[in-house]
């Protein structure tokens, strides 16, 4: 009996055993379960994230970008800007772009270096998700520049000369329909107030270096392609030597001159009253004449460099002095000296001579050689050279 209650223990504790080994332990189910929320979590999380994630639109700035150049290959500029397309307008507006490369120096190949500068927190409000803040974009299409040549630079300027030498001035005019070359100014370096057949001066071109380059002109080497020299030549030009005057000229002067002299009552009453002689009337009238002038000597009259700006002067002046007779209707008479003057004698740029015999007049006559003298030699030497001219 005892033997039959423990066999029957045994087969149910063994069979007890056996059905316990069949039910997990609660802690084992514990870990199945955090095991499965936790993969569900990071399910659910992972999802969550590439929902949010597609909810945004991945902008490259760089794809936004305009650059636009001016200048030429290797003094080239790049201008920047935002296309703001009307998708993304309301944020694109307030992007600012910024070039962090040198600028004004490029040269194709050469990369600039892009920041982007704009609001984060706008971005995620307009749900945009920006690709990077910087970008490169390589120069390219820059022309090659123009050289900015001597030729170049003087081709349309104008040089002209108003005056007769030795009391000319210079006109510059920029005669260019070029948009840069129009802008160019010319001027004379050293100037001064008159110039003479075989001066030389130096004109000089200045221009801004900014407006040269952005019209894609490279800008001179040397500074000496800004300057252009001038000679002054074949311009008509004032007697101012009396090595210039020959005896052929001298003597149609001279045979002019004399043509000159007929009625004298400008001169017959205050000649006569220093000659101590009774003039008479006829009809109302003094009868003077002139006749038998006699050349006694002739001078050459220059204007002084210092009084060329006188405008109310002559240049040159030739002064033939005579001996002429003066008499009136009764037959009295007594010799005077007269001085008949030729203004402003010219060389001409052909070679040939205008001695401007139009211009002779009788201008002083006096029975007194002091008189005389006095008019030639003194009264304008302060504003002219005097010199005295040989006759044959």
């Amino acid at each position: 009996m005892a033997s039959e209650i423990r066999k029957n223990t045994r087969k149910k504790t063994a069979a007890s055993s056996r059905r316990r080994k069949k039910r997990p332990p609660k802690h084992l189910d514990l870990r199945k379960f955090f095991s499965v929320t936790a993969s569900v979590i990071t399910l659910l999380g992972i999802t969550g994230f590439l929902l949010w994630y597609f909810s945004f639109d991945t902008l490259d700035l760089k794809d936004f970008t305009e650059v636009s150049y001016s200048g030429y290959n290797t003094k080239g500029t790049a201008e920047l800007s935002i296309l703001e397309k009307e998708e993304y307008e309301d944020f694109l507006e307030d992007v600012e772009i910024e070039l962090l490369s040198e600028n004004g120096s490029l040269e194709n190949g050469d990369f600039l270096e892009i920041s982007f500068l704009y609001n984060k927190e706008a971005a995620k409000a307009h749900s945009l998700r920006i690709e990077s803040d910087t970008c490169q974009i390589e120069v390219a299409g820059l022309p090659e520049g123009t050289p900015l040549s001597q030729e170049l630079l003087f081709q349309d300027l104008e040089v002209s000369y108003e005056g007769i030498a030795p009391a000319l001035s210079v006109q510059l005019e920029n005669n260019s329909d070029d948009p840069f070359l129009q802008t160019v100014q010319y001027e004379i370096m050293d100037a001064r107030p008159f110039y003479d057949n075989g001066d030389t001066f130096s004109i000089k071109a200045a221009f801004s270096e900014e407006a040269a380059i952005l019209h894609e002109y490279a800008l001179p080497s040397s500074e000496d392609d800004c300057i252009l020299k001038v000679s002054v030549e074949d311009r008509d030009r004032y007697i101012r030597d009396a090595s210039e005057l020959s005896s052929e000229q001298l003597h149609t002067l001279n045979t002019t001159a004399a043509s000159l002299f007929g009625e004298a009552s400008e001169y017959g009453l205050r000649i006569f009253s220093e000659a101590n002689l009774m003039p008479i009337w006829v009809n109302g009238k003094t009868t003077f004449v002139w006749s038998n002038p006699r050349l006694l000597s002739a001078y050459l009259n220059i204007l002084k460099p210092e009084y060329f700006e006188n405008e109310q002067a002559h240049n040159n002046d030739i002064k033939l002095v005579y001996l002429a007779t003066l008499s009136q209707a009764d037959g009295v008479a007594c010799d005077a000296e007269v001085v008949v003057q030729f203004n402003d004698l010219l060389r001409k740029a052909d070679g040939s001579y205008d001695l401007s015999l139009a211009s002779g007049e009788i201008i002083a006559a006096s029975f007194k050689d002091a008189h005389i003298k006095d008019l030639v030699n003194d009264a304008y030497n302060k504003e002219y050279e005097s010199e005295k001219l040989p006759l044959s």
